[in-house]
């Protein structure tokens, strides 16, 4: 479970009809650091967390698509969301939280931006630690037919960590220890079929199955709801062995920002490949995927825009320290 300073409000399920999407959802937000939105609509086309507004009334997210949003800057949050829909608050210092009550709306659209029915459930985390310049990420692996890589063998193979290396000097550079959590291989079908990941990008457009058009592989939604579902204090890591992509890609994200610490949806993870595996890759390969890893996690955590590692922007550092899966160093877990 969550350290006992985050307040996870279970806002309940919502049935949404394509003529009826003006609801409105207050959240109380005394005294916080940040607070998140998750709106998981399970395999719907797109769902946006459509309006924010803030308790001085200032309208911190807009319902236009075009629109430069207070909360995110000229990254739409309209084009972020998928099956799931994340709003963390806040995500740059422009836009700092205020005590008060939030109040929200949702959209289920279609591929065509037309709303559509859905189904969708609805958790605010609220975070009252003290503004973090320090802390600890906890991730749970998951090893998917990866050759010669699974959970008993990875922390005694030289090449898993020279890639986790990257993530850990990522995030240390920033004042956050990488905790590993939990090993665990996914084997039977699931491991066979999804060792070799579909990934929806540039290069597959039209190749790889996606048939509700969330935006990503039907295999990576699939992947990510492998994961135990529920809200608990880790973000998800699956490793597997090749990707179907020509792009080179080597990490790929559930979302920017994911659902942070509510796994078992769609978007819950990140996708690594092993190429095949790790074994047979030079220190420079694997220090790039170790670098791609660093980059879809800050992506996952809420980091806009062009993700450099090495050099992330104020804003990023501010919306990854702020994200509830960034524990205090001595937080109970």
């Amino acid at each position: 479970m969550p350290a006992t300073r985050i307040t996870v409000v279970d806002l309940g399920t919502v049935a949404l009809t394509a003529a009826n999407q003006g609801q409105t959802f207050d959240v109380v937000v005394n005294h916080a650091t940040s607070f998140t939105l998750v709106a998981d609509g399970g395999d719907a086309t797109d769902i946006d967390i459509e309006t924010l507004r803030a308790p001085s009334g200032a309208l911190v997210v807009t319902s236009a698509r075009g629109d430069a949003n207070p909360l995110t800057g000229t990254v739409s949050p309209q084009d972020v969301g998928g099956s799931v829909a994340t709003a963390i608050v806040p995500s740059r210092i422009a836009t700092p939280i205020e005590s008060g009550t939030y109040t929200f709306s949702i959209g289920s659209f279609n591929a065509a931006g037309t709303r559509v029915a859905a189904t969708v459930h609805l958790t605010a985390i609220i975070d009252r630690r003290p503004f973090p310049t320090t802390g600890t990420l906890r991730v749970r692996l998951f090893f998917v037919g990866a050759k010669g890589l699974d959970a008993a063998s990875a922390l005694d193979s030289p090449a898993f960590q020279t890639v986790f290396h990257e993530l850990t000097r990522t995030f240390n550079a920033i004042g956050i220890d990488v905790e590993i959590a939990d090993r665990t291989d996914i084997g039977g079908d699931a491991g066979l079929r999804l060792a070799v990941l579909d990934v929806l990008d540039s290069t597959t457009d039209r190749v790889v199955p996606d048939h509700n058009l969330n935006r990503q592989s039907d295999e990576m939604d699939e992947l990510f709801g492998l994961a135990p579902q529920g809200v608990g204090d880790t973000i998800n890591v699956f490793f597997v062995d090749e990707f179907v992509a020509q792009s080179g890609t080597d990490a790929v994200s559930g979302g920017q920002p994911g659902p942070s610490i509510v796994s078992g949806t769609a978007h819950s993870g990140i996708a690594v490949t092993t190429r095949g595996g790790l074994a047979d890759q030079s220190v420079t390969d694997l220090e790039a995927i170790g670098q791609a890893l660093a980059r879809e996690v800050a992506r996952y955590l809420g980091a806009q825009g062009t993700v450099d590692p090495e050099a992330f922007t104020t804003d990023q550092m501010l919306v990854i320290r702020v994200n509830p899966a960034v524990q205090d160093p001595d937080a109970a877990t």
